[in-house]
């Protein structure tokens, strides 16, 4: 039976993954930012396996980029939103189940 990530988390690691492209940054280069090993990054990004970024790791990659965190997790329009911090506690929970 082949595992399944969720939703959640299917849209915050292609979100990373995006980002790690955008920034010119290698799998081995972001095993390396996370401390953790390149084939852990591989089996992260491959939807072959259930595997997913801690909310640590998301941190530590989000500072070494000056992106902003809640960014991985809400667009643009929910960001605006005025129940704004709601939301992105519901994402993160989401993500983290």
């Amino acid at each position: 039976m082949k595992c399944q990530n969720t939703k959640a988390q299917i849209n915050v690691i292609q979100k990373i993954k995006y980002l790690r492209i955008e920034h010119n940054i290698s799998q081995i280069a972001l095993s390396d930012i996370l401390e953790i090993s390149s084939g852990q990054v591989g089996s992260i990004e491959s939807p072959r396996f259930q595997h997913k970024y801690t909310l640590k790791q998301i941190k530590k990659f989000c500072s070494h980029i000056n992106y902003p965190f809640e960014q991985i997790f809400l667009d643009e329009i929910e960001i605006e939103s005025p129940n704004y911090t709601d939301l992105l506690i519901q994402k993160i929970i989401e993500y983290d189940e």
